[in-house]
């Protein structure tokens, strides 16, 4: 009797963000899914719970909660397909970004070097048997090389991402892997973060000079003509929500005195961040929302189901990705975002 399922996915990180939009997909494309994250299954989306996929609650950076992860894995795998396991597609999606606090920047270290490690373990026996891959998410900054000032560490635990599931994998322990490097994917984590702020600032002033080619599509967007100045266009861009609200008018002056907002950015830094009754600093939420419509628009900013369907449209072919990093930047497959992060990082 042949297997029904030729493909499984097992997946990290998959109550949320890409890990989630993976599960979506793999299940839309007929594959049995299983996922885990450390939150409890009454918060996990009801749609990911499928009869065709089986959750765990599972802790990446601890060994025996990575095992209990595999068994139950294995277990539904072979329930639900005779007895065999199919081949596997085994993505460490769990990840955090954290700076500054030596405690957050050791569980991020744990989370995206450790526990990308302990999923590869887990699962190496059967991904080498079953000639499956292995693929951890790195990111952009890893890739590119690129220096944001207090992602350093951030940075590093993406490099280490990367090694793991090439170097790793295949000459310890002869298991076949490539890594995913993300570029800005619009994810519950990237809304409390200020990237996309400054990235739009970016478009602003890289895709508003009138030589760029995507001058003519920015300055539609801002409703400006051809030929405006960066503040023009970048005013647009904001919207009059924002640009016409009491608590903006100083960085209006600014913007008239500096057109080309060549010395823009720090007064803009100042406004984009806010400090809540508890004395935390975080992103403006209603410029982020605005700066992820226009960055979408411009194709600079992804969807996780995006980031999904090209991953997965990899592990379908059965090959990992040539060269071992597969960069996933926009849905044409143009590089538009390294373009607007020089424009600010060092």
């Amino acid at each position: 009797m042949s297997s029904p399922y030729q493909h499984a996915l097992v997946i990290t990180g998959g109550a949320s963000g890409i890990g989630a939009a993976c599960v979506r997909d793999a299940l839309s494309r007929g594959w049995l899914v299983a996922f885990c994250d450390i939150v409890p299954i009454a918060l996990v989306p009801p749609g990911l719970l499928h009869d065709h996929a089986v959750y765990v609650q599972a802790d990446v950076r601890d060994v025996p909660s990575m095992e209990s992860f595999h068994n139950h894995a294995l277990q539904f795998f072979r329930d639900h397909n005779v007895g065999v396991v199919p081949t596997l597609s085994v993505v460490a999606s769990a990840g955090i970004s954290r700076r500054g606090d030596p405690e957050q920047v050791k569980l991020m270290k744990d989370i995206n070097e450790g526990g990308t490690l302990n999923l590869l373990w887990a699962f190496a026996k059967e991904i080498e048997e079953e000639k499956g891959l292995f693929v951890s998410l790195s990111s952009i900054v890893a890739a590119e090389d690129i220096a944001v000032k207090g992602d350093e560490e951030y940075k590093a635990t993406k490099q280490e991402a990367l090694r793991i599931a090439t170097e790793e994998a295949s000459d310890t322990l002869s298991v076949r892997g490539f890594a995913v490097a993300p570029g800005a994917i619009d994810t519950p984590m990237t809304r409390h973060e200020s990237i996309f702020a400054m990235l739009l600032l970016g478009a602003a002033q890289v895709f508003g000079k009138p030589e760029h080619p995507l001058h003519s599509k920015v300055t539609e967007l801002a409703g400006v003509q051809p030929g405006a100045t960066s503040a023009e266009i970048f005013a647009g861009l904001l919207g009059p929500e924002l640009v016409e609200a009491p608590d903006f008018a100083r960085l209006r002056r600014k913007m008239d005195s500096d057109p080309e907002l060549a010395k823009f950015s720090k007064w803009y830094m100042v406004y984009s961040n806010v400090r809540d009754e508890d004395g935390k600093i975080h992103p403006r939420p209603e410029l982020i929302t605005r700066a992820a419509e226009v960055l979408a628009q411009l194709d600079v900013v992804l969807s996780p189901e995006e980031v999904a369907k090209q991953m997965l449209d990899q592990l379908e072919s059965g090959q990992p990705y040539e060269g071992g990093l597969m960069r996933v930047y926009s849905r044409s497959g143009d590089n538009r975002i390294t373009e607007l992060l020089g424009s600010f990082a060092g």
